[in-house]
């Protein structure tokens, strides 16, 4: 069934064919600066912005060093719990729901348990790649989607992992979310759709939010697009309504992840998701997002801001809400980069889920899983698996 055709853009006189092709330079560029589409976290975030709270909705925002919302446990210790090598590549994609972590590899999506973090099946799915038509993932309204080939978009259902459909999308993108009940996926027009997942029909109008790649992180009635086409160091952010489809430009930063009152940033800001006013800027060691010195991705998992940044080696770091402040140690992630690309860029994608994080290492097509596991545990178990 095909959804959406492709068209010129009005007043522009320019070929959908030469669109793609500028959004995919666009596209390679931000990856080989070791940004990561981040569609890791549209499968995985659906919590909304209420302090202490991982999931629900709620629009307090609560002061800037209120009381800490981390739940006990979070100061466990964060270990890796298992490596993952990914035999058929990997496209820099990934998400976490149906008690697995969906990887999108080069012409398959893998399936990883997401407590012993085995592969459990590789799934065909032609067209599947990182460069160019790049592939976005994403978990839930019962199914597995993933991006694919500039063309369309697989339903996988995970409990079987057949493919059950592949709507036709015509110039579709590399990001893609589920959240309010609608499947929303960026397309190289540099439009937002919305797809009712069990009919596969278009929804509303299209909604503009500028070329990607794309962030696409849903919290507090709205989904909060990052466009990284836009000319703009870091991105810029459009709100977008997630009842009316009403769209809002935000600010010039990118969001990376939702929770505690707040949006957060690859540079570690936090952001007031009202006034769109930075709340507090967390410095933190390593090379993150552009190059630039910070982390690369965030994620709020357990109470708190969890940190990706490029040092030595893939280094994990914890920022408390409550104080904006580092805590604890940085944890490591794999082995020492080679000493040419330490404190380099480095392609990786970054997910939370029920079971720990989940980190992506693109050049050494490694799946690593990480979850907190306090003293008081017998070896080898840890907290939430």
């Amino acid at each position: 069934m095909t959804i959406a055709s492709p068209r010129r853009l009005a007043g522009s006189g320019t070929e959908p064919e030469a669109l793609i092709k500028e959004a995919r330079r666009r596209q390679h560029r931000r990856r080989a600066a070791g940004v990561a589409v981040a569609v890791m976290v549209a499968g995985t975030v659906t919590a909304a912005l209420v302090a202490g709270s991982g999931g629900g909705s709620g629009s307090r925002v609560p002061g800037r060093h209120g009381a800490s919302t981390a739940p006990a446990h979070a100061a466990g210790t964060l270990v890796t719990v298992s490596q993952t090598s990914l035999p058929g590549g990997n496209s820099l994609s990934l998400a976490v729901g149906y008690q697995a972590v969906w990887v999108t590899g080069v012409g398959v999506t893998y399936q990883v348990d997401e407590v012993t973090g085995r592969i459990v099946r590789t799934i065909r799915t032609p067209g599947t790649h990182a460069d160019g038509c790049s592939s976005g993932i994403a978990a839930g309204a019962g199914a597995v989607w993933v991006t694919h080939d500039c063309q369309g978009i697989y339903r996988i259902d995970p409990r079987s992992g057949r493919v059950a459909a592949s709507l036709q999308v015509p110039d579709v993108g590399g990001a893609v979310a589920v959240a309010d009940g609608l499947l929303w996926v960026t397309d190289y027009h540099g439009d937002l759709l919305r797809i009712q997942p069990r009919t596969g029909q278009l929804v509303g109008q299209l909604i503009p939010v500028g070329f990607g790649g794309w962030t696409l992180i849903p919290a507090e009635g709205a989904l909060w697009v990052t466009s990284y086409g836009s000319g703009v160091l870091g991105g810029t952010v459009s709100r977008v309504d997630l009842a009316t489809g009403a769209v809002q430009r935000f600010g010039d930063f990118d969001v990376e992840a939702a929770g505690a009152g707040s949006l957060w940033t690859a540079q570690v800001q936090r952001i007031n998701p009202v006034t769109g006013g930075v709340m507090a800027s967390v410095p933190v060691s390593g090379v993150g997002a552009w190059g630039v010195p910070g982390a690369s991705q965030a994620v709020f998992w357990n109470g708190s801001v969890w940190v990706l940044s490029v040092q030595q080696s893939l280094t994990v770091l914890r920022i408390d809400p409550g104080t904006d402040r580092v805590v604890g140690e940085p944890v490591l992630v794999g082995s020492p980069f080679p000493a040419a690309l330490a404190w380099t860029s480095n392609p990786t994608a970054f997910a939370a889920g029920p079971t720990g994080l989940w980190v992506l290492d693109f050049d050494r097509n490694l799946l690593f899983h990480l979850a907190t596991k306090s003293a008081g545990l017998r070896a080898g178990q840890v907290l939430g698996a």
